[in-house]
């Protein structure tokens, strides 16, 4: 059973009586995403929101504890690949074999882009942290 409340932010939320129900409506979310144009490629990519599991690692490699800063531009391999899908077929673009072809062999313009279109999709910018806690 389905029940929907009015918080105070004036959004309407929904609460579960039936915990099937509240884990389906879980399950049913999807993450963010946005189709990106590529010119140097002449197509566009699909960015989605990373899984937790990825976003775990790319914190873990991007943060430095000596310095006590984050620095994604060392995880952008892991971002892109976690993050860019075939729009069509919505499968993975890249895979952990494509490591050394995203860092060393191909215009790193690209590589950029979608890495921080990525970031932004997964809220792991400090302006997109920001900008959430407001809304």
């Amino acid at each position: 059973m389905e029940e929907t409340t009015t918080a105070t932010t004036g959004e309407d939320w929904l609460s579960f009586d039936d915990d099937a129900a509240f884990l389906q409506h879980i399950i049913n979310q999807k993450p963010a995403e946005e189709i990106v144009p590529i010119p140097e490629w002449r197509t566009e990519v699909l960015c989605k929101a990373l899984s937790a599991e990825v976003r775990t690692a790319v914190a873990e490699l991007a943060y430095d504890p000596e310095t006590k800063l984050t620095q994604y531009r060392k995880a952008f391999h892991l971002v892109v690949m976690g993050g860019c899908h075939n729009p069509s077929t919505g499968k993975q673009t890249f895979s952990a074999k494509h490591k050394d072809l995203l860092m060393r062999q191909m215009d790193g313009g690209p590589i950029e882009l979608l890495a921080m279109k990525i970031l932004r999709l997964s809220k792991m910018l400090a302006n997109d942290v920001e900008d959430a806690k407001k809304n």
